[in-house]
């Protein structure tokens, strides 16, 4: 975290930007911060600083707590109650900074009813090639107000009322100094300390790829999930060629700090063409190639299906035919005629006549 603003404080009133975090490149790591000074809201807080390495927040702080809070582990396990009650100090600097800024700003653009926020985004980036970057911007009500270019030590306004402040800021060479001195030293220092504490938890995950597609749907979805960091290239191809007609739905977070992404496109059911999706991402060694594969119908239920009512049907047939037969044999049998002891005597007596 930059230095106490005191002095720029009272030179300039402390103007402020807006600008919502810009995404950085996959082969890069970087160390941002949030400032945010509002006029006073029942329930929310007035002044708030938040922190990031690459997109996960590490301190935070807010006007109600007035103190700076770790917001990983790594953070609350490393460093003592002198780095805390340091950047608390320098957070505190701020919030005084932030009244000042909006009161001088609502009276210069004649906008004193109304809510109005003042906000700064300023860090540093470190590429793998060894190279860095840096920024630090200034906003007014959800606009951009001032920013640094440091490679020309100047600063930048695209509004007319804005040219109070660039003017008495690059007329203060000290301060251009110290700024362009934090961003290319001091903040890559410590973003290089905090890789290294956070190093198990910043790591790259590669993410896993698959294809969806409901039922009869048209829309074939290649679904992205579980990588880390958001940095992501996702490319869908028919037979090798790029579909510049497919949908991004950008990323989206996933509970465990990792990140999701679909990308997809309507397809013909009947087109037999290859669809693939290529993924690019810091946590794989090459691009991920994934190919969709149709579910063919298989006939094999099919004729499961007719065997079992083949077998079912001889089945009926012959216990049929036993049925049949059983009954047809108790109607037609017959019992031996009984010879009786009377007609044995009758028989005797004509052969001895």
């Amino acid at each position: 975290m930059i230095g106490s603003p005191s002095s720029q404080a009272a030179m300039i009133g402390l103007t402020v930007f807006v600008l919502l975090c810009g995404g950085v490149s996959a082969d890069s790591h970087s160390l941002r911060y949030f400032y945010t000074s509002m006029t006073p809201i029942p329930g929310l807080p007035e002044f708030v600083v938040v922190g990031y390495v690459d997109e996960m927040e590490f301190v935070q702080y807010n006007s109600d707590q007035k103190k700076m809070m770790p917001r990983q582990r790594w953070m609350a396990e490393t460093q003592g109650p002198d780095y805390w009650e340091q950047q608390t100090q320098i957070a505190l600097g701020w919030e005084q900074g932030g009244k000042v800024a909006i009161q001088i700003l609502t009276e210069r653009t004649n906008q004193s009813a109304g809510i109005h926020t003042w906000q700064i985004m300023y860090g540093c980036e470190l590429r793998d090639d060894g190279s860095t970057g840096g920024f630090f911007q200034y906003g007014w009500d959800g606009k951009d107000y001032i920013n640094f270019d440091k490679e020309n030590m100047v600063w930048v306004t695209p509004l007319t009322w804005g040219e109070i402040t660039k003017n008495k800021w690059d007329q203060n060479k000290a301060l251009g100094q110290q700024v362009k001195g934090y961003l290319e030293g001091i903040c890559i220092e410590w973003l290089k300390k905090y890789l290294k504490l956070g190093e198990r938890e910043l790591r790259p995950v590669a993410p896993s790829v698959s294809f969806t597609r409901r039922g009869d749907s048209h829309r074939l979805s290649c679904v992205t999930t579980g990588f880390y960091p958001q940095a992501i290239e996702v490319t869908l191809r028919r037979d090798g060629v790029s579909l510049d007609e497919s949908h991004f739905d950008g990323i989206l977070p996933n509970h465990d700090g990792t990140y999701q992404t679909h990308k997809w496109t309507d397809i013909d059911p009947a087109d037999q063409a290859k669809f693939s999706c290529e993924v690019d991402h810091s946590g794989l060694k090459e691009k991920m190639v994934v190919f969709y594969e149709r579910k063919s119908v298989s006939l094999l239920p099919i004729i499961v299906g007719v065997l079992v009512v083949v077998v079912l049907l001889i089945i009926a047939v012959v216990v049929g035919v036993v049925i049949y037969k059983k009954k047809a044999g108790e109607k037609t049998g017959y019992n031996p005629a009984k010879t009786s002891d009377r007609g044995e005597s009758s028989s005797n007596s004509s052969a001895n006549a």
